[in-house]
């Protein structure tokens, strides 16, 4: 039995399924693990599938596939993530718990109800810095982050915050 490890790549921007394409063109067996995520522009809304890690994707290599010049030269591709000449893996149960979480879509949901948020919640960014100001949950943005609406010098201003600074109200 062939040995296999999981290693990071870096992509070009917006290029993670594009990357992915060719490392599958070359019959390597990779991993995009995807969300979907609402977009807003010119006042339509769409569903559009988005990486869940953006700029990353993952490869289940062999060491004879470990070929890190042709993975840097795929196009897409910035390269393996490393640390100096040191290619880390990823422990498969990293893999195994994002493949457990995928909807029969594919798709890892954002599940914002289970985090105690809802489209037009008012909420309160709990820091010493912003001292409980008080805003309006619109969307997440992705799993640690959200978007919330503030009203800051007589307009409404979207932010993005961590969700661990967030409390509902």
């Amino acid at each position: 039995m062939i040995s296999r490890e999981w290693f990071a790549v870096r992509t070009k921007p917006h290029q993670e399924f594009v990357a992915q394409y060719n490392f599958q063109r070359q019959n390597f067996h990779s991993y995009l693990p995807k969300i979907v995520k609402t977009v807003k522009h010119a006042r339509k809304i769409r569903k559009v599938t988005r990486p869940y890690f953006p700029g990353y994707l993952f490869l289940y290599l062999s060491p004879s596939e470990q070929d890190w010049n042709k993975i840097s030269s795929t196009k897409g591709s910035l390269g393996p993530v490393k640390f100096g000449d040191h290619y880390p893996a990823v422990p498969d149960l990293v893999i195994e718990e994002l493949v457990s979480r995928e909807n029969e879509n594919g798709h890892i949901p954002l599940d914002i109800q289970a985090m105690g948020f809802h489209t037009g919640q008012k909420v309160l960014i709990t820091t010493t810095e912003f001292d409980n100001i008080q805003g309006l949950f619109l969307e997440m943005k992705d799993e640690q982050r959200a978007i919330i609406l503030l009203n800051m010098l007589q307009r409404q201003v979207k932010t993005t915050v961590e969700l661990d600074l967030l409390q509902a109200v």
